[in-house]
């Protein structure tokens, strides 16, 4: 058996976030997410991006995933928006320097029967060049895992979502055409996992998974519900959604996920989704 945790959007809330969301910080939430995923037994984590929000918050992040103990667990980081500094995020000195595997390329990782494909769905931070060599070799992947006989499940992890109900963050046209139609091509492709929108989706298309997983710790955004929504969600939550991180148990035969939330209210651990996965 496989576990892994995947966990996106693990930042501090920004100041202009405080102002924005009723002045909301989630530290004690976040730090208990942390605490949590270090304590399970893993194979790998998982991490969807904006692994901070700003150049300054570094200290922060070593304080929450601490680095002697982040040594012991295997992480594999997609690269988010804030990861790739600008005017309200700095330099992104530091997250090059940590994660260099992340920039730009594809991140192929086999945990035997399971292939992971983690892709830089950040294409505005890409040269043509690297973009097109991205999508070339991710397009491999997916044919290479599918004449694997060892290979049973391929799952995509990248950091825009190609679908969502967000209100503040449309879906990534980007993504849809340029990753997730081979990924619908290839008949061991499993789960689509996306962060960057600070909440949990759940959607099946083409009976695939697709999901959004942006709750490790940045300000929670709202979503269009009902009739406004552009796309049918498994659950129907209410804002704003809980603070949350996916515990993964892959087997050769099924891949089941388990959603853990932190209650705004009791401040108790409860199970918020569950699903599997042929």
């Amino acid at each position: 058996m496989v576990n892994l945790v995947i966990v996106g959007d693990t930042q501090r809330v920004l100041p202009v976030e405080r102002l924005a969301f009723h002045h909301e910080t989630n530290d004690t939430g976040r730090r208990r997410i942390a605490k949590a995923i270090l304590a399970e037994p893993l194979d790998a984590i998982v991490h969807l991006g904006d692994v901070i929000g700003s150049a300054s918050d570094w200290r922060r992040f070593d304080q929450d995933y601490p680095p002697d103990e982040l040594s012991n667990q295997h992480i594999h980081v997609c690269r988010g928006n804030h990861d790739c500094g600008g005017l309200w995020f700095g330099s992104p000195e530091q997250f090059n320097r940590r994660f260099p595997s992340a920039i730009a390329r594809l991140q192929e990782i086999d945990f035997g029967f399971l292939r992971l494909l983690l892709v830089d769905t950040n294409h505005r931070s890409q040269s043509a060049p690297q973009w097109s060599r991205q999508l070339s070799e991710f397009r491999s992947a997916l044919a290479a895992a599918s004449g694997d006989a060892r290979v049973q499940h391929v799952l995509v992890a990248g950091h825009h979502p190609p679908f969502t109900n967000g209100r503040w963050h449309k879906p990534s046209q980007v993504v849809l055409r340029d990753f997730v139609e081979p990924f619908l091509e290839c008949p061991k492709a499993r789960a689509f996992l996306a962060g960057h929108v600070h909440g949990y989706e759940h959607f099946t298309i083409d009976r695939r998974t697709f999901v959004v997983t942006g709750g490790g710790g940045g300000a929670r955004f709202s979503h269009l519900r009902g009739d406004r929504s552009r796309c049918p969600d498994v659950l129907d939550l209410t804002d704003p959604h809980p603070l949350h991180f996916i515990s993964m148990q892959a087997r050769p035969d099924t891949v089941s996920c388990t959603v853990r939330a932190i209650d705004e209210q009791s401040g108790d651990w409860f199970v918020l989704d569950q699903w599997s996965m042929p």
